[in-house]
Protein backbone atom coordinates (compact mmCIF):
# COMPACT_ATOMS: atom_id res chain seq x y z
CA UNK A 1 0.00 0.00 0.00
CA UNK A 2 3.09 2.39 1.14
CA UNK A 3 4.65 1.40 -2.61
CA UNK A 4 1.62 2.85 -4.58
CA UNK A 5 1.01 6.28 -1.76
CA UNK A 6 4.76 6.78 -2.70
CA UNK A 7 3.83 6.22 -6.68
CA UNK A 8 1.15 8.58 -6.63
CA UNK A 9 2.88 10.77 -4.55
CA UNK A 10 5.83 10.98 -7.32
CA UNK A 11 3.31 11.09 -10.03
CA UNK A 12 1.30 14.00 -9.06
CA UNK A 13 4.71 16.24 -8.19
CA UNK A 14 6.06 15.39 -11.73
CA UNK A 15 2.75 16.73 -12.90
CA UNK A 16 2.64 19.26 -10.93
CA UNK A 17 6.40 20.66 -11.96
CA UNK A 18 5.39 19.77 -15.74
CA UNK A 19 2.39 21.80 -15.04
CA UNK A 20 4.35 25.03 -13.73
CA UNK A 21 7.45 24.82 -16.14
CA UNK A 22 4.46 24.92 -19.55
CA UNK A 23 2.64 28.11 -17.48
CA UNK A 24 5.62 29.51 -16.99
CA UNK A 25 7.50 28.79 -20.27
CA UNK A 26 3.93 30.39 -21.84
CA UNK A 27 5.21 33.78 -21.05
CA UNK A 28 8.07 33.68 -23.16
CA UNK A 29 6.23 32.08 -25.65
CA UNK A 30 4.67 35.16 -26.29
CA UNK A 31 7.39 36.41 -28.49
CA UNK A 32 7.60 33.50 -30.42
CA UNK A 33 6.81 34.60 -34.04
CA UNK A 34 6.19 38.04 -32.89
CA UNK A 35 8.89 39.31 -34.94
CA UNK A 36 7.09 40.13 -37.55
CA UNK A 37 9.79 41.99 -40.20
CA UNK A 38 12.28 39.66 -39.16
CA UNK A 39 14.80 42.96 -37.76
CA UNK A 40 15.54 41.35 -34.38
CA UNK A 41 13.64 43.19 -32.86
CA UNK A 42 9.71 43.79 -31.65
CA UNK A 43 7.82 46.31 -31.77
CA UNK A 44 4.73 46.80 -29.29
CA UNK A 45 2.51 46.35 -32.78
CA UNK A 46 4.33 43.11 -33.58
CA UNK A 47 3.37 41.98 -30.02
CA UNK A 48 -0.05 42.94 -30.04
CA UNK A 49 -0.58 41.43 -34.13
CA UNK A 50 1.14 38.17 -32.99
CA UNK A 51 -0.74 38.03 -29.44
CA UNK A 52 -3.89 38.34 -31.51
CA UNK A 53 -3.19 35.83 -33.82
CA UNK A 54 -3.24 33.45 -30.73
CA UNK A 55 -6.87 34.43 -29.60
CA UNK A 56 -7.75 30.57 -30.70
CA UNK A 57 -5.11 28.92 -28.82
CA UNK A 58 -5.86 30.87 -25.65
CA UNK A 59 -9.67 29.74 -26.03
CA UNK A 60 -9.27 26.45 -25.42
CA UNK A 61 -12.81 25.57 -24.95
CA UNK A 62 -13.37 26.48 -28.10
CA UNK A 63 -16.51 29.32 -26.88
CA UNK A 64 -15.46 32.52 -29.03
CA UNK A 65 -14.30 34.09 -25.55
CA UNK A 66 -11.20 33.99 -23.18
CA UNK A 67 -12.05 33.37 -19.78
CA UNK A 68 -11.07 32.12 -16.87
CA UNK A 69 -12.52 28.85 -18.18
CA UNK A 70 -10.08 28.22 -20.52
CA UNK A 71 -7.44 28.14 -17.91
CA UNK A 72 -8.94 25.77 -15.48
CA UNK A 73 -5.91 23.49 -14.69
CA UNK A 74 -3.74 26.57 -13.44
CA UNK A 75 -5.94 26.52 -10.25
CA UNK A 76 -3.58 24.64 -8.72
CA UNK A 77 -1.33 26.76 -9.31
CA UNK A 78 -2.74 30.07 -6.75
CA UNK A 79 0.51 32.28 -8.57
CA UNK A 80 -0.19 31.49 -12.02
CA UNK A 81 -3.81 31.79 -11.34
CA UNK A 82 -3.39 35.58 -9.76
CA UNK A 83 -1.51 36.47 -13.12
CA UNK A 84 -4.45 35.07 -15.45
CA UNK A 85 -7.03 36.53 -13.13
CA UNK A 86 -5.24 40.17 -13.29
CA UNK A 87 -4.63 39.56 -17.02
CA UNK A 88 -8.29 38.87 -17.69
CA UNK A 89 -9.91 41.71 -15.66
CA UNK A 90 -7.33 44.28 -17.33
CA UNK A 91 -7.93 43.17 -20.59
CA UNK A 92 -12.07 42.84 -20.22
CA UNK A 93 -13.23 45.99 -20.70
CA UNK A 94 -17.00 45.94 -20.31
CA UNK A 95 -16.71 43.37 -17.27
CA UNK A 96 -18.63 40.66 -18.56
CA UNK A 97 -16.13 38.11 -17.25
CA UNK A 98 -14.89 37.49 -20.40
CA UNK A 99 -12.49 38.60 -23.09
CA UNK A 100 -13.36 38.89 -26.75
CA UNK A 101 -11.10 39.02 -29.90
CA UNK A 102 -11.49 43.11 -29.80
CA UNK A 103 -11.17 43.41 -25.63
CA UNK A 104 -7.53 41.22 -26.74
CA UNK A 105 -6.46 43.55 -29.13
CA UNK A 106 -7.20 46.90 -26.85
CA UNK A 107 -5.79 45.37 -24.06
CA UNK A 108 -2.78 46.27 -21.87
CA UNK A 109 0.37 44.81 -23.17
CA UNK A 110 2.05 43.86 -19.39
CA UNK A 111 4.21 41.48 -20.72
CA UNK A 112 5.64 43.64 -23.86
CA UNK A 113 5.59 46.00 -20.67
CA UNK A 114 7.72 43.74 -18.39
CA UNK A 115 10.17 42.88 -21.44
CA UNK A 116 11.14 45.92 -22.37
CA UNK A 117 13.35 47.26 -20.18
CA UNK A 118 14.76 50.55 -21.26
CA UNK A 119 11.02 51.46 -22.29
CA UNK A 120 11.64 52.61 -25.99
CA UNK A 121 9.13 50.50 -27.57
CA UNK A 122 10.80 47.71 -28.85
CA UNK A 123 12.08 44.95 -27.24
CA UNK A 124 15.72 43.64 -28.47
CA UNK A 125 17.72 40.19 -28.15
CA UNK A 126 19.30 41.16 -25.18
CA UNK A 127 15.45 42.47 -23.36
CA UNK A 128 13.88 38.98 -24.48
CA UNK A 129 16.99 37.24 -23.21
CA UNK A 130 16.49 38.78 -19.99
CA UNK A 131 12.86 38.41 -19.85
CA UNK A 132 13.30 34.39 -20.61
CA UNK A 133 15.60 34.34 -17.76
CA UNK A 134 13.72 36.03 -15.39
CA UNK A 135 10.52 33.59 -16.68
CA UNK A 136 12.97 30.66 -15.90
CA UNK A 137 13.80 31.59 -12.22
CA UNK A 138 10.00 32.19 -11.89
CA UNK A 139 9.12 28.65 -12.76
CA UNK A 140 12.13 27.22 -11.10
CA UNK A 141 14.90 26.76 -13.29
CA UNK A 142 12.79 24.02 -15.14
Amino acid sequence: MKKYLFIAATAAAISASAAQAQIGGRLADMFVGADANHDGRISRAEFVSARNARFVELDRNRDGVISAADFTRIAAFPAARAKMDAFLKGADANHDGVVTREELANAPTIMFDMADINHDGIVDEAELAAFRANARAMRGGL
